[in-house]
């Protein structure tokens, strides 16, 4: 009878360990507005076991246990996960592959832009980091493509393993920044218009707010959350954002 006790208590846990990892992918959920997910947080920081059993689980799903606190359970998915988001996927309707080469390249401007210097990766997460602009990311990647492609006038031929890399600035600096249709709105096609697509896919994500206007300009700008600051940090020893940054003098 108490083998029965035991094997249901300890169904309950590896239950409860998978409802953990559960509310984890619910990127909106808070403990502070769930109940039962502020329930299994203090757990995983009360229970050894419980919390080798949530990092079990975690793992056979593909997922790193970034941070599991008051901001709920931050999860990064690894590159063989079934969670993890592909180029093809980010983008609600079909796009080319320069548009997938160009989406990589804005990921790694915005958490430069986020994130000036590797020292700044070393701040609580806690702490709010200043908001960031289309027109912000923007001046970062058209400094990043002059610097690029003045640097290529000595050294023409791609740098071995950063063929990616390579081909990505020269595409984003062949693209225009800003292109009118006819009812006065930007190309979808325009830098800034991919720049807007994939904040907007990061804040579906959990990773930023939005502000309508932003006090310095006119246009929106972009909170990075917790979640995202966090998150970032699993991307630090990211050899091409260690170049980006590098390139634009921010390596230090």
């Amino acid at each position: 009878m108490s083998d029965k006790r035991g094997d249901a208590a300890g169904s309950d846990r590896v239950r409860d360990a998978a409802r953990l990892v559960q509310w984890g992918l619910r990127v909106r959920a808070r403990p502070a507005q769930e109940p039962d997910y502020r329930r299994l947080v203090d757990l995983y920081h009360d229970e050894p076991a419980f919390r080798g059993a949530v990092r079990a689980i975690a793992d056979g799903l593909g997922l790193r246990i970034v941070d599991v606190g008051e901001y709920g359970a931050i999860l990064a998915p690894l590159d063989d996960s079934v969670f993890a988001l592909r180029g093809a996927d980010f983008r609600p309707t079909s796009s080319t592959v320069e548009d997938r080469l160009l989406d990589g390249l804005i990921q790694l401007a915005i958490a430069a832009t986020v994130f000036p210097t590797p020292r700044d990766l070393e701040d609580d997460p806690a702490i709010a980091r200043p908001p960031v602009t289309v027109g912000e990311i923007e001046d970062s990647l058209r400094a990043l493509c002059e610097r690029l492609a003045e640097a290529a006038r000595d050294q023409p031929d791609p740098i071995a393993g950063h063929e990616g890399f390579e081909e990505a600035w020269r595409v984003y600096h062949r693209r225009l920044g800003a292109i009118e249709t006819k009812d006065g709105s930007t190309a979808r096609r325009s830098t800034r218009r991919l720049i807007e697509i994939n904040l907007e896919r990061l804040r579906d994500h959990g990773g930023f707010t939005r502000n309508m206007r932003d006090t310095r300009g006119d246009e929106a700008s972009y909170q990075p959350t917790y979640r995202y600051q966090a998150q970032v940090r699993e991307l630090a020893a990211n050899e091409a954002l260690r170049r980006v940054r590098d390139v634009l003098g921010r390596g230090r």
